[in-house]
């Protein structure tokens, strides 16, 4: 490996583990002591029915930040803030709960340190804004689908898609400040973080690798250009029976995290998938 390429590597690693420390996460179980339905978040949320999760939280723990919940959308209300610890019960909040935000990060009133990517509603970071400091596949989620017209990036390197789930036109924007998105301005639907080496590659829908519904290449698809270590994430869990590789060679697994039964697979296209991994698909990385 020469040593330029290196030390992009060991860049975009060192982003990463910042972007790990910096961003607030909080989890809400509908059970008190962390039991029952859980959902993760890292954004500000200004109404859980968005996340099915309305008036459903009983206990809570919040992994790192310091959280703002409300018994209201919009963070009306009855409000508590919530420092890093484990909350094993709510009372007088309990099933009550109906918006979350951390405060002094992306969402969060005052000051503190600023979002890894701001979005803003008009050219030259003016207007309405949107703070992202995680994978986002939907803005719809935070209230800014199809507004951002221009961005400011704190750290990292980031993709803006014109459609949820990372799909339809993408471009990677590196650190600094963005007057003009082009031709994705008032269309970005979805931001995740990606490695700094997809910064110029090629803008195409082909994807690394494309996943697709049904045999033959046929049915939904979904691109994939990076590691995906659960796709439930992205609403494919389990649903792949053909694909399509681009470019590297895969590890494709039938459990979350690179577990389960896995595979190496090469360029190509592979128009039905066997029984091993037919339907049964829930991560894939490249090696190499």
């Amino acid at each position: 490996m020469n040593r330029p390429f290196a030390f992009a590597l060991l860049c975009a690693s060192s982003l990463f583990v910042h972007l790990a420390a910096q961003a607030g996460e909080i989890r809400l179980y509908t059970d008190d002591n962390f039991k029952g339905r859980v959902v993760v978040l890292r954004d500000t949320t200004d109404d859980l029915s968005r996340v099915n999760f309305n008036d459903t939280a009983s206990s809570i723990q919040v992994e790192s930040g310091s959280w703002e919940v409300c018994t209201n959308a919009d963070f009306k209300g009855d409000c508590k803030t919530l420092e890093r610890g484990d909350y094993r019960s709510m009372p007088g909040m309990n099933d009550k709960i109906s918006s979350v935000r951390e405060i002094g990060g992306s969402g969060g009133s005052g000051g503190g340190r600023r979002a890894a990517l701001e979005l803003y509603a008009d050219g030259g970071q003016r207007g309405a804004s949107a703070g992202i400091n995680a994978d986002r596949d939907d803005l719809v989620d935070i209230s800014f689908n199809d507004r951002a017209s221009s961005a400011r990036i704190e750290y990292g390197y980031w993709q803006l898609c014109s459609d949820s789930n990372y799909r339809g036109s993408c471009r990677v924007f590196g650190p600094g400040t963005h007057d003009d998105l082009g031709s994705l301005s008032g269309r970005v639907s979805s931001a995740r973080m990606v490695d700094p080496r997809e910064e110029n590659r090629p803008q195409n829908n082909e994807g690394l690798v494309v996943l697709y519904g049904r045999a033959f290449l046929n049915g939904p698809g979904l691109q994939v250009n990076r590691d995906v270590n659960d796709l439930v994430r992205l609403n494919f869990n389990d649903q792949a029976a053909s694909m399509v590789i681009n470019e590297g060679t895969w590890e494709v697994c039938t459990d979350s995290q690179f577990n389960g039964t896995c595979e190496r697979r090469g360029p190509g296209k592979y128009e039905t998938l066997g029984t091993t991994l037919e339907k049964r698909i829930s991560s894939l990385r490249r090696l190499y």
